[in-house]
């Protein structure tokens, strides 16, 4: 069960199928494998309660912009039953995952992306590792990040810290950037000693800019980046902010305000319109696709979230830094409800703000701890 279980993580965290999508039968034959060995996982586990929010979301996410348009019926059909899989047999995964066994695969999936940049270097200049996409890795560093402040060991804390910060750098996302900023100001309110956490950074922003010689960074990315430490800071902020989001978003306000009740159809922001990219926003996706009751309903599930990670701030500092992550991830993104990563860590963090598994897991990682 826990072979079952680790390599059923790693195929959901590490984006295994994703990574072999360039040819489509590997990729196509793991994401059937990732699935499959996720509906096992349930059949052999304890049965909990179903996430009835996220299956609403989808279910109606799905119906609604598959009732107004559908450009592909069967991949509408896959990816749909993807999700219910995922929500289903995710949640008891997702409840039997330790915060510390979270961390590791975090970590393991951001040296992907070092080495990505030390032994494949190339001319794009932004590393991703197994996630392709350096925003997607990006996530994978903040949320390995948040989940740093609870990691009891010093030494694994401390070296988590400092390798997803530096693979964050390395991937030169303006969110993850940001979220680091957030997310430590966060920490040092929660706790003044994690004070040390800006030490490492500094260290991790010394180590990519001395290594620009030698890896082949995005020339724009990071000389807005090396000059905001040098006197043409102005400079980089406003090369920073060309070709931001607010840009990308005004692009489809038309056509969301012209169908806020129903939407414009399945996929119909997300990129399938080849004169435009997608939208970049989970929440104006859901309204531009499928309207208004399903946008509803998925402010609902994070406000909740952010709700409940307030009210359990004293306790739990890391729910709220993993929630303001999630919400700043959904900003900047529109593949939600095929992007199992997103999926999976919005469960993971949604069954511990209702304190469904808070004392067993507490009992898991305390005999892990023993063991190791």
């Amino acid at each position: 069960m826990k072979l079952l279980k680790y390599v059923t993580l790693i195929m959901l965290l590490w984006g295994i199928p994703s990574f072999f999508s360039y040819d489509q039968s590997i990729g196509s034959m793991l994401s059937y494998l990732t699935y499959g060995l996720l509906l096992v996982y349930y059949l052999l586990s304890a049965k909990r309660k179903l996430l009835i929010p996220f299956l609403i979301l989808g279910i109606s996410y799905f119906l609604i912009s598959g009732y107004t348009f559908v450009n592909d019926v069967e991949d509408f059909t896959y990816k749909l039953i993807k999700y219910i899989i995922l929500i289903i047999s995710g949640a008891e995964l997702a409840r039997n995952t330790t915060k510390k066994e979270f961390f590791i695969l975090a970590i393991l999936g951001s040296l992907s992306i070092l080495v990505h940049a030390v032994a494949f270097p190339n001319g794009y200049g932004r590393y991703s590792g197994f996630y392709l996409n350096p925003n997607g890795a990006g996530f994978i560093c903040i949320i390995g990040y948040c989940l740093s402040y609870v990691i009891d060991n010093k030494k694994l804390r401390l070296f988590g810290q400092f390798v997803l910060t530096f693979a964050g750098i390395i991937t030169f996302s303006r969110t993850f950037i940001s979220l680091w900023l957030v997310i430590s100001v966060i920490s040092v309110i929660a706790d003044r000693r994690n004070s040390l956490t800006f030490g490492l950074g500094a260290g991790a922003i010394i180590i990519v800019l001395s290594l620009a010689s030698l890896l082949k960074f995005n020339a724009v990315r990071f000389s807005a980046f090396e000059g905001l430490f040098t006197d043409q800071s102005e400079s980089s902020i406003s090369t920073i902010q060309q070709g931001s989001r607010l840009e990308t978003w005004s692009e489809y306000y038309d056509q969301i305000t012209n169908n806020p009740f129903f939407g414009n159809g399945f996929q119909m922001l997300s990129g399938l319109n080849p004169t435009k990219q997608g939208v970049h926003n989970t929440f104006l996706m859901v309204l531009g696709e499928a309207g208004i009751f399903p946008l509803l309903m998925m402010i609902g599930i994070y406000v909740f979230m952010l709700k409940r990670s307030v009210e359990q701030f004293t306790p739990d500092p890391h729910k709220l830094m993993l929630t303001i992550s999630m919400v700043g991830i959904l900003m900047i993104m529109h593949n939600y409800f095929d992007n199992s990563l997103i999926l999976f860590t919005s469960i993971w963090i949604f069954v511990r703000l209702l304190h469904e598994e808070n004392q067993e897991e507490t009992i898991k990682e305390e005999l892990i701890t023993k063991t190791i």
